[in-house]
């Protein structure tokens, strides 16, 4: 458990080991401020991370890059699953398995489940095996970028807002299938959505669910080619 007080700035937290392919991290943590990175630099990696608090920026990177590299041909197996009270926190998940030589791994799962607003939740899922990325999110004008690339593995999109005002932004590339559900309600400030689907060798698909009540409309943008 990491409790953020005042006196806490900054926390890093490294895991590597050259011997135990089973890692695992639990955090609960309170207050505001606090800056947190996450860092498990080998296989079979699992977070789970509980945040209460305001204006925190927490990083977790398994396998790593974007772009803290490393990945040296791990073979992912990769889950990470957050829950998020507070406003104005800047959360980035980041789970890789270039697999260069291997030519598979292990799939990755990540979740996020946010109450608040003007939230960014970034994240990025790549390489060659499965990529699972699902998003709730409660609040205003909170902001989502989602990006899953890889060869070899399906990738799959669920996307889940309520509120106003909220960006979001989905891109899936790579070979094999693609799928994307995305279910945005409003009540007033208009969203901004983006979707963007370019596999090569199977077919991808996508379901959205829009309520816009905003008087000047809501922005939805689909580019697709497979």
């Amino acid at each position: 458990m990491v409790t953020n007080w005042v006196w806490i700035p900054t926390i890093l937290l490294i895991l590597y080991s050259q011997t135990s392919w089973a890692n695992e991290i639990y955090i609960t943590q309170s207050g505001d401020g606090l800056s947190l990175e996450m860092q498990q630099r080998s296989k079979d990696n699992y977070i789970s991370y509980n945040e209460t608090g305001d204006d925190n920026t927490v990083k977790v990177y398994q396998g790593m890059h974007d772009d803290g590299s490393i990945d040296t041909d791990e073979t992912g197996g990769h889950e990470a699953y957050w829950t998020i009270t507070g406003s104005n926190n800047d959360l980035g998940s980041y789970q890789t398995d270039t697999n260069r030589s291997g030519g598979g791994g292990s799939p990755h799962h990540l979740a996020n489940i946010v109450n608040g607003d003007y939230n960014t939740v970034e994240h990025i899922q790549m390489g060659k095996a499965g990529h699972d990325g699902f998003v709730e999110i409660q609040g205003d004008d909170n902001t989502v970028d989602l990006y899953q690339r890889g060869n070899g593995g399906q990738k799959w999109a669920d996307i889940v807002l309520t509120g106003d005002g909220h960006t979001v932004d989905v891109d899936q590339r790579g070979s094999n299938s693609a799928s994307a559900a995305i279910d945005l309600t409003n009540s007033g400030g208009a969203y901004n959505f983006t979707l963007t689907q370019n596999v090569t060798t199977s077919p991808d698909s996508y379901s959205v669910t829009g309520y816009c009540t905003n008087s000047a409309g809501c922005n939805l943008t689909i580019n697709r080619n497979n």
